[in-house]
């Protein structure tokens, strides 16, 4: 409230604050967004999302999918490590490659 008794009129929302506001799952929208090179252009390190065509989505789709499965690869790759270890008889002090060596290869 001013000092004069009357509220500040809000500004008002932008497109992109409307969406996010009509529909639940945009709330997590990137403010911009990463697009690999594709024969013909460069890399676009940070596009705003605003800017962005249905190509865009796409391409930057693919970026997000690459890092999601590198991620997923590295904590399958910590999950069965740890598994291994605990299963070849290794405690919480032991170094984990070391007890996993002990363990009998899979076939």
């Amino acid at each position: 409230m001013s000092p004069f008794g009357k509220t500040k009129p809000e500004a008002p929302l932008s497109t992109l604050e409307t969406l996010q506001k009509a529909h639940y799952g945009l709330g997590s929208l990137p403010e911009t967004i990463r697009i690999l090179a594709t024969p013909g252009t460069s890399a676009i390190d940070a596009k705003p999302i605003t800017e962005a065509t249905l190509d865009d989505i796409a391409f930057a789709l693919r970026v997000l999918e690459a890092e999601f499965n590198a991620i997923g690869d590295r904590m399958h790759a910590l999950r069965k490590l740890s598994h291994i270890a605990r299963d070849a008889g290794g405690v919480g002090a032991d170094r984990a490659v070391e007890a996993a060596a002990r363990a009998k290869a899979e076939r």
